[in-house]
């Protein structure tokens, strides 16, 4: 299956992403209340504006203006103070506009006591790596659904990300596949304008853990929630710092929106694969969103 994007796009943006929020005064040194000029961006990428507002384009569904807009960290508060009752109405927007909201299918089924105790004996995890609008991603699935989605990094690899899994479940049976890999990931990231599929996950975690991570699920898409937020949702309003804790070790990115939780500052806070990652991710979903509604 030939993926609808490419590694060099997403390498592209995480440049642009690191050289706006470590020059923006330069960026934007004869008006400094606006965005910055896509010439001045597109000479420090050593690109060409043409080429840059093209790709930024194909990659977000979102221009350049509107790329640099939510860059602003006044964004994130923007989206705080819009949602008061995201978890809350989120089944309500769903049934008013279901393509505003997250274009996967997602259902929620834990490993048992008994998998976990059993150290994975009798059960085939497939595993592969496949490239993403966000760089090298590692996946591992079950019969069940996806029990993994990693994301590269500097410190993660594909070996050591399979070495853990490995470790967690010494007597598997470990089947590798790339081509699954690419065919999974692929739907994954599909655009939101395009049918929706049923992607089914297959958690290991403690029963907070899991409390958590299926409140994140019913985040909407381009939408944000403080950890505060979330802890008053699972019922919980005092465990904010627990939820951080739990929000940290979630084993499946994108699918669990971790991204979409932020501090009550309004800031983002960082992200385990990588922060620059995280705002890309954001600036990603607010274009299906927009993608979304145009086609709605």
């Amino acid at each position: 299956m030939t993926p609808f994007y490419n590694h060099k796009q997403y390498q592209l943006i995480a440049k642009a992403i690191q050289l706006l929020e470590q020059n923006a005064s330069s960026f934007g040194a004869d008006q400094p209340q606006i965005e910055p000029k896509l010439d001045t961006l597109a000479k420090h990428l050593h690109t060409s504006s043409y080429h840059l507002q093209r790709t930024f384009t194909e990659w977000a569904g979102i221009s350049p203006k509107q790329f640099f807009h939510c860059l602003q960290k006044d964004h994130a508060r923007k989206l705080i103070a819009s949602g008061k009752s995201i978890l809350q109405t989120s089944t309500e927007l769903g049934l008013t506009s279901g393509s505003k909201l997250h274009h996967l299918m997602l259902k929620f089924e834990a490993l048992t006591p008994g998998e976990i105790k059993t150290q994975g004996l009798n059960l085939t995890f497939t595993i592969g790596q496949a490239v993403s609008p966000f760089g090298q991603v590692f996946i591992c699935l079950t019969d069940k659904g996806v029990n993994s989605l990693e994301f590269e990094t500097d410190e993660l690899t594909y070996g050591s990300w399979a070495n853990a899994l490995a470790g967690l479940y010494p007597k598997a049976t470990f089947v590798e596949s790339h081509k699954k890999a690419e065919s999974i990931i692929a739907q994954v990231f599909r655009p939101a304008a395009q049918p929706p599929f049923d992607v089914c996950l297959h958690l290991r975690g403690t029963p907070f853990q899991l409390q958590v991570w299926q409140a994140l699920m019913h985040l909407p898409l381009g939408h944000l929630a403080s950890y505060q937020q979330i802890a008053a949702h699972i019922g919980k309003p005092s465990a904010s710092r627990a939820v951080g804790s739990a929000i940290a070790k979630n084993p499946i990115a994108f699918l669990v929106p971790c991204h979409r939780v932020i501090q009550a500052t309004g800031e983002l806070g960082q992200y385990r694969w990588q922060s620059e990652r995280k705002k890309a991710l954001h600036l990603w979903e607010q274009g299906q969103t927009s993608a979304s509604v145009n086609v709605a």
